[in-house]
C-alpha cells in the first residue's frame, strides 16, 4: 500500500508542472553542409527538466537520410542545456571518405551516438528558439517553434497583475 501511494504522489507532483510541447524546425548541419526539417515532442517534467525526441530529415540534398533524437533537457533561463542519444542513417560516402581505398557500395549504415545541445530563446515573450547540437558526427545550428502546446499553462510570478482591478 505504501508504494501505491508513493507512486500516486509521484505522478500527480509531475502533473502538476506537466506540459508538452509539439514543434517544429529548420536547421543547416555546419559540419556536413546539409539542410535539415524537423518535427519534434518535449514534455515538461517539472520548471526545469524536459525530455523530448525529434526526428530531422535531409529532404533536399540527401536521400534516405534521418536523424532521430531522443534528449533531456536543463532550464537555465532563456538558456536550455541539453544532452541525449541520435540514431541516424548516413551514406556509405560520407563526406567522401570512400576515397578509393575502400569499395563502393550503396547501401547506408546506421550509427547511433550520444550529442550535447544548447538552445537560447531569442525573445523573452516568444517560444522562438536558436540551438546548436554537436556529436561526432554532426555540428547543426538552426531555429525551432512550438507548433501547439498540450497540458496545463504555468503561472509566473513576475506577472503584471494590473488587469485583475
Amino acid at each position: 500500500m505504501k508504494n501505491f501511494f508513493t507512486l500516486i504522489i509521484l505522478l500527480t507532483s509531475l502533473s502538476l508542472y506537466s506540459q508538452a510541447h509539439i514543434g517544429a524546425s529548420g536547421s543547416y548541419d555546419l559540419e556536413n553542409e546539409y539542410s535539415k526539417l524537423g518535427v519534434g515532442i518535449n514534455y515538461m517534467l517539472t520548471p526545469k527538466v524536459t525530455i523530448g525526441g525529434g526526428l530531422m530529415i535531409t529532404p533536399f540534398d540527401v536521400d534516405d537520410d534521418y536523424e532521430i533524437m531522443l534528449n533531456v533537457k536543463y532550464n537555465l533561463g532563456r538558456f536550455n542545456i541539453a544532452a541525449g542519444y541520435m540514431f541516424h542513417e548516413m551514406p556509405d560516402d560520407h563526406m567522401g571518405m570512400n576515397m578509393g581505398s575502400m569499395p563502393m557500395h550503396s547501401s547506408s549504415e546506421n550509427h547511433n551516438e550520444p550529442y550535447v545541445g544548447i538552445e537560447y530563446k531569442l525573445f523573452k515573450n516568444k517560444k522562438l528558439k536558436l540551438f546548436y547540437n554537436q556529436s561526432e558526427s554532426m555540428k547543426t545550428l538552426g531555429l525551432m517553434m512550438p507548433i501547439f502546446n498540450i497540458g496545463k499553462k504555468h503561472m509566473h510570478h513576475n506577472m503584471d497583475h494590473s488587469d485583475h482591478n
